[in-house]
């Protein structure tokens, strides 16, 4: 007797369909992509009972003729592809020919289409993957499809679905990727007769965007156009003071498909490394369009992942595209366009500070300054600070006004300040011995003097570690440092990417070291420890030199900054223009705040007035 049998079509069916319909929202998803694929303009879908009871998805798109209707039942029919090499160059959501054979086979599914240029359209009415009746209808041409009773043949499966409010959530967020990705298309999603997504077609992404994500949290996004290796990433992304405990608001969209990558989100992280606490995740609405041939969609049952045959090189383009992004404000204004200057015709005093007036308007331009502020020199320090209140000071977060996790971090009343704050600042006073006061035209800014000196540090740092050849400070006296015997050896073998990093290293027999040379700039510490460190991440991670520098600079700007009691008026003004010139003045190396901006309305509100 034979052991190995062929399955029957109807035991393959419900196999096929437990890879492609994982829920009711991938149903819908699978049939609007069809919609999509047809042309259609306008895409209407019904939902009840999270979509257990009823899924109907209605299009206005090319429709199909009663020979064609009957094809798309079978198992891998489609007018997608028709060669191999098709398989490498997809330019549709749909391709493989599983959805609707899969979807039938599983419920009671029923269908009416019908070409624009025909009379009358075809019904096929299919219960549990048996066609029971075929016959001519009267429809609107498009297609009109609905599916109910979802997994009513397999009980076993239809018991791992969640509560209807819970697929409800599910089917929404996949409208809403839906619509995102194609502005040009008006799309409708009612769950339990009561409308939930309404929107209009239109060639913006702005407007869809603002439309479906609400008009607060889009105003919180700053804008992304970038263009490298004929790779255009563009959409809209958080500002660092906006993040989520979750990856769910990172929304990508890839040649119109909306699925994710590992490529896309390790390029995110690595644009907002140092500017969003460890644990936080900006949100995105993310365009990547690129050839064809460059992304492989064939990699998942669902297709909700890609995979890029070039994925280092992607990433990067992305994390680029990123950090242009966030060296501008909304409306594209460089974050350091003002700088903070003393009026000419106002004197200090030790019981006045003196007013600030924009760059702009000192210099009689509008011209914006220069990212790179230009270096300290060697062994850089604020002079006056003589208490050491280390780096354990934990700065009012905006996390902190948060009432859930899933929320944005900022309530409304600790919002980082806009870029045109920056410039009409006016310092008030200090407060205690670690927080300045400033005055601006908006509202209240209070600034964590640690967090502003950290940042300060790193970026100027950071412009040293990033030239083709790193600046030296020659040391005096060499620093010794003993290593451990794995330690070492990597060491010695790492030298010369040590020595890109700026430090001069020389091999002082068994496993000690000299250090005779520092990058240029270091301000003064344990440079063992911050040695050690660099070894650690090299050995744990395959990190490259980018990512070694931004270490190297965060580790040095976190050990160095210190707030001193004898801060005079001079030396606050000093960090805050410095503050002002770096490119991301918003939150330190560790991602953590570095101001926090109450505004009038907010205080007027806070006081019922």
């Amino acid at each position: 007797m034979n052991v190995i049998r062929i399955l029957s079509a109807e035991v393959a069916g419900r196999i096929a369909a437990g890879e492609v319909v994982e829920r009711p929202a991938s149903v819908m998803k699978e049939l609007v992509e069809n919609s999509i694929d047809a042309g259609a303009k306008r895409i209407r879908v019904f939902a009840e009972q999270g979509g257990q009871k009823l899924l109907q998805v209605i299009d206005d798109g090319c429709g199909m003729n009663r020979q064609d209707a009957m094809l798309c039942l079978e198992a891998h029919a489609t007018s997608k592809i028709r060669e191999e090499s098709d398989v490498g160059q997809i330019h549709t959501l749909g391709f493989r020919g599983e959805a609707l054979p899969s979807i039938s086979s599983v419920s009671r599914f029923h269908l009416q289409t019908r070409p624009k240029d025909a009379i009358v359209g075809t019904e096929i009415f299919v219960n549990y993957g048996r066609i029971e009746d075929v016959q001519d209808c009267g429809c609107a041409p498009g297609t009109n499809i609905r599916v109910s009773y979802i997994f009513g043949n397999l009980p076993a499966r239809r018991k791992f679905l969640r509560s209807p409010a819970t697929e409800d959530s599910y089917l929404e967020e996949s409208m809403l990727l839906l619509a995102l990705s194609r502005p040009d298309i008006a799309f409708e999603l009612s769950l339990n007769k009561r409308l939930v997504i309404q929107v209009s077609a239109a060639q913006d992404i702005a407007a869809r965007a603002a439309m479906l994500l609400g008009k607060e949290a889009f105003a919180a996004m700053l804008p992304v156009d970038y263009l490298e290796d004929q790779v255009h990433v563009y959409g809209y992304i958080s500002k660092p003071g906006f993040t989520r405990s979750s990856r769910q608001e990172q929304r990508i969209i890839i040649n119109g498909r909306a699925a994710s990558a590992a490529a896309v989100h390790f390029g995110i992280r690595d644009a907002y490394d140092t500017l969003i606490p460890k644990g936080r995740y900006p949100a995105a609405i993310l365009y990547i369009d690129l050839e064809a041939d460059r992304v492989d969609v064939n990699i998942h049952p669902t297709k909700h992942e890609v995979r890029f045959r070039d994925s280092h090189k992607i990433s990067a383009i992305i994390a680029a595209a990123l950090r242009q992004a966030l060296r501008s404000l909304p409306g594209g204004e460089p974050i350091n366009s003002g700088i903070i200057r003393p009026s000419p015709d106002t004197a200090a005093t030790n019981d006045m500070v003196p007013e600030f007036i924009p760059a702009s308007a000192a210099s009689g331009g509008s011209a914006p300054l220069p990212f790179n502020p230009p270096p300290l020199q060697p062994g850089f320090s604020f002079q006056r600070e003589t208490e050491t209140s280390g780096t354990d000071s934990q700065p009012l977060s905006p996390q902190s006004s948060s009432e859930s996790e899933g929320d944005y971090a900022e309530a409304s009343a600790f919002n980082t300040p806009p870029g045109d704050t920056l410039k009409s600042l006016r310092i008030l006073s200090r407060l205690g011995k670690k927080h300045l006061l400033a005055e601006a035209a908006s509202g209240l800014v209070v600034i964590d003097l640690v967090a502003a000196q950290q940042r300060i540090l790193f970026e100027r740092l950071l412009a040293n570690l990033k030239q083709s050849k790193v600046e030296q400070q020659q040391l005096l006296i060499p620093i010794s440092v003993d290593l451990s015997p794995d330690e070492s050896r990597f060491l010695l073998a790492s030298l010369p990417h040590f020595q890109s990093l700026g430090f001069s290293l020389e091999h002082f027999g068994g496993h000690s070291f000299l250090i005779t040379a520092l990058p240029a700039n270091m301000p003064d510490q344990d440079f063992s420890l911050t040695l050690r460190d660099i070894i650690d991440d090299m050995r744990t991670n395959s990190l490259s030199n980018r990512q070694n520098v931004m270490h190297l600079a965060q580790t040095a700007s976190r050990h160095a900054a210190r707030v001193g009691s004898q801060l005079q008026a001079e030396d606050l003004q000093f960090i805050l223009n410095a503050l002002t010139r770096c490119q991301m003045p918003y939150s330190c190396p560790a991602g953590k705040p570095v101001m926090l901006h109450i505004s009038y309305a907010e205080l007027s509100k806070r006081f019922k007035q």
